[in-house]
C-alpha cells in the first residue's frame, strides 16, 4: 500500500459555479474519488478552482493527469504537494462549494491573511477548505473533517 499523498492546485474554468455541467462534473469525481480511494475538497470561486485532493500517490497522480488533460480547467498550478501522514478530508469524496457560499477573498479578509509567500498561501487555501467541508451539505456525509489549522489572526 502506498502512502498517502496531497495536491493543492488552482485551475482557471469558464464554467458556471451552480450549473447543469458543473453538477454532472462534480457528481462524476465524486463518483471517481470514492472508487480511486481519493478524498478532498473543491471550491470554485469567481472563475477559479481551489482543490485540495489526497490520497493513494499512484491513484492521485493519475486522477492529476487526467486533471491536467481536461478543458475545463485552464492555467493549472500545483500550490502545494507531498506525502501527508494522514488525510485531511477522509470523509469527504468530493466536497464542493462556490463564492456564493462563502468567498475565498472574503475569508481571507475575515482573516487578516496577508500572503507573502506560496507556502503560507496554500496553508491558508487549506484552512478556508476545511472550514467549508465543515459546513452541512458541502461534503455529501454528514461528516465533519478535522477542525482548522487556522486559529488566530496570521500575517504570512
Amino acid at each position: 500500500m502506498n502512502a498517502h499523498s496531497f495536491v493543492l492546485y488552482r485551475s482557471e474554468t469558464s464554467l458556471t459555479p451552480k450549473s447543469d455541467v458543473t453538477r454532472a462534473m462534480i457528481g462524476c469525481a465524486r463518483r471517481s474519488n470514492l472508487e480511486q480511494s481519493l478524498t478532498g475538497f473543491l471550491h470554485h470561486d469567481d472563475g477559479i478552482f481551489f482543490h485540495w485532493l489526497e490520497g493513494d500517490g499512484d491513484n492521485l497522480s493519475l486522477t492529476m493527469e487526467r486533471i491536467g488533460r481536461d478543458p475545463r480547467h485552464r492555467n493549472l498550478v500545483t500550490l502545494a504537494s507531498g506525502p501527508l501522514p494522514q488525510r485531511r478530508f477522509p470523509d469527504c469524496p468530493m466536497g464542493y462549494s462556490t463564492q456564493s457560499d462563502y468567498s475565498l477573498l472574503r475569508w481571507m479578509a475575515d482573516h487578516a491573511v496577508t500572503v507573502r509567500e506560496q507556502s503560507a498561501y496554500a496553508m491558508a487555501l487549506l484552512s478556508f477548505l476545511e472550514e467549508r467541508a465543515g459546513t452541512p451539505g458541502h461534503c455529501q456525509t454528514g461528516s465533519q473533517p478535522s477542525r482548522s489549522i487556522w486559529r488566530a489572526k496570521a500575517s504570512m
